[in-house]
């Protein structure tokens, strides 16, 4: 499972667990981008269950500490679901500022601009 892509983040957590580790150390497990590839993951699973304030609230776990960061490193992370994560988070966040620059990432990706 460690070499494959989609998987990895999940088997290194688990491994990790497995052999002791705490669940809350994920950083030192992975690297910045599989961190990545993974909150996007999270994210996608978060949005197809509708749960716009729990979106909300998963850039709380983000390992990036601004949004500008995060949105960067999200575009670039080539998760098949960014595009339909960033339009959910768009739609959820109350700031409207936020939300903007969301969408102006999703349709970025979309495009494939930068």
């Amino acid at each position: 499972m460690v070499d494959e892509p989609t998987l990895r983040p999940y088997a290194l957590l688990w491994l990790a667990e497995h052999d002791g580790a705490d669940p809350e150390d994920a950083h030192e497990v992975l690297t910045r981008e599989e961190a990545t590839w993974l909150w996007v993951d999270t994210a996608a699973a978060v949005a197809d269950h509708g749960e716009a304030p729990l979106l909300v609230r998963h850039l709380e776990s983000a390992v990036q500490p601004t949004i500008p960061m995060l949105l960067d490193e999200v575009r670039a992370v080539g998760h098949p679901r960014t595009v339909q994560v960033l339009v959910a988070l768009a739609a959820a966040h109350p700031d409207p500022a936020l939300a903007k620059a969301v969408r102006r990432a999703a349709f970025q990706v979309h495009t494939g601009g930068s």
